[in-house]
């Protein structure tokens, strides 16, 4: 689905990610405590300003942003490297936050574009990510977009799911 874009997240799109966040098809993988505007400046802030290496950006369709994603070097954050075991690779988080745009197709769509139009361009070698075993749809998601599973890890108690993709 070509017609899915991406910008970068802005300062002003703090209240659309608060809003995303608190739905409940994000708060079951992606946000499981409720947050407030301030705590979603104070998290995301840094990376949009350009202080952290992740890269934050909205999916659109045709002018209507509904996915947030982001990328990152494993090698950039090195105690998420030594949890997943694996200092190379990118990874790429993912949810769709406007539930109009669920079961869709969309999910893929924007994974797949930000793959070869954002993660790729940017980190051209990197080519590994992770997900929760039990959340079936992020992973289908990733295996659509190429991605084959490798083994498991543990993050802060949770088994997750490493995959790899070759270009």
């Amino acid at each position: 689905m070509e017609n899915v874009s991406f910008r970068p997240v802005g300062e002003r799109d703090f209240p659309t990610l608060t809003r995303w966040l608190a739905e409940p098809h994000v708060r079951r993988f992606y946000q499981r405590t409720p947050v407030t505007l301030a705590d979603v400046a104070a998290e995301y802030g840094p990376a949009v300003r350009g202080e952290e290496p992740t890269l934050c950006h909205l999916a659109l369709l045709g002018a209507a942003p509904f996915a947030y994603l982001q990328c990152y070097r494993n090698a950039d954050y090195s105690e998420w490297a030594a949890v997943m075991g694996e200092v190379e690779g990118v990874s790429i988080d993912l949810y769709i936050g406007d539930p109009a745009f669920l079961h869709r197709g969309l999910g893929r769509a924007a994974l797949c574009g930000y793959l070869r139009r954002v993660a790729f361009e940017r980190y051209p070698g990197e080519r590994r990510a992770g997900h929760e075993p039990t959340n079936i749809a992020a992973l289908r998601c990733s295996e659509a977009a190429g991605y084959r599973r490798l083994r498991t890890f543990i993050e802060d108690g949770i088994e997750m799911v490493l995959l790899a993709v070759e270009r």
